[in-house]
């Protein structure tokens, strides 16, 4: 990706008090939210929480909502970056931040900034009927839950691994090779290369998918454990985990997907206009379209 097209965002940075301005300028904050992991997995220093252990949540700028319309920002994680800088200046280090802890700054960012109502739609599963309804993100909110900062996953009576959830730059990773693969993959369709060439290059793209899952499990890999001592070694890790029978990796990658979906409740109680048939849908979390618009009220 070219950094020259992706567009500069201004900092946050107050007025000189005093100003003509000042009294009209300053954002404050819309709420204040505690994060599932309270920061635990992060470096020490990169999150400041106040007194009361949670964090204040700023409604958006003008100049964040920009950036989130351009796709190479959003592609690379920089404009959630600088979102997360702007609306939760408590949040020193954004590429850091955890997976779970993410969904709910962006749920507090959401309803900071265009209040607790948020426009969705969904087909009916029964009659295909497409709903129009709202979802309370302050009820979305309250269905936080903490994680425990200690998440073990025993691969043997002797062997023990402590590991961590996703965090912005591990997705921001995946999200990228999978969308180049995915570009690979189209623009041989569209050309003239052989089947011979076309199955090289997809066993080539799937190695690489796999080889980077693998990368990012080990990185969520904090320490492992035996009965010698216990290890935090980056490289020694990355090399076990490469290594591990595939029952263990099989484990961890469980374990790991089941943290990552902690947190908060994504999913919501719907009824259907037309048959009144009742079901639960998840809300997509994707920051292309959770920002485009205010609520119906």
């Amino acid at each position: 990706m070219d950094a020259n097209m992706v567009p500069e965002v201004p900092p946050f940075a107050a007025p000189p008090q005093g100003g003509l301005l000042s009294k009209y300028y300053f954002r404050v904050p819309g709420l204040h939210i505690r994060l599932p992991t309270n920061g635990a997995f992060m470096p020490l220093g990169s999150v400041e929480l106040t007194q009361a252990g949670d964090l204040p949540v700023f409604p958006m700028r003008a100049a964040d909502e920009m950036l989130l319309k351009s796709p190479d920002a959003l592609m690379s994680g920089y404009a959630i970056e600088k979102l997360i800088e702007s609306c939760v200046p408590g949040i020193k280090l954004p590429r850091a931040i955890s997976s779970p802890d993410l969904d709910v700054l962006l749920l507090a960012i959401r309803a900071a900034t265009f209040g607790e109502k948020m426009p969705l739609t969904a087909n009916c599963p029964n009659c295909g009927t497409e709903n129009e309804f709202e979802c309370d993100l302050s009820a979305m909110l309250a269905t936080v839950k903490d994680i425990e900062p200690d998440l073990s996953v025993r691969l043997t009576d002797d062997l023990v691994a402590y590991i961590r959830p996703y965090n912005l730059e591990n997705a921001t990773q995946m999200a990228l090779t999978t969308f180049e693969e995915m570009r690979k993959a189209q623009n041989l369709e569209g050309s003239t290369a052989d089947q011979r060439l076309r199955s090289a290059s997809m066993n080539t793209s799937f190695e690489r998918i796999t080889k980077l899952n693998l990368e990012m499990l080990a990185d969520c890999v904090i320490k492992v454990v035996v009965p010698e001592g216990e290890t935090k070694d980056r490289k020694e890790i990355r090399a076990f985990i490469a290594d591990a029978r595939r029952d263990w990796v099989t484990k961890l990658d469980n374990r790991l997907k089941e943290v990552n979906e902690r947190g908060v409740d994504k999913k919501i109680e719907v009824r259907c206009s037309n048959c009144s048939n009742e079901w639960k849908t998840d809300v997509e979390f994707n920051p292309a379209t959770f920002f485009a618009s205010g609520s119906s009220e």
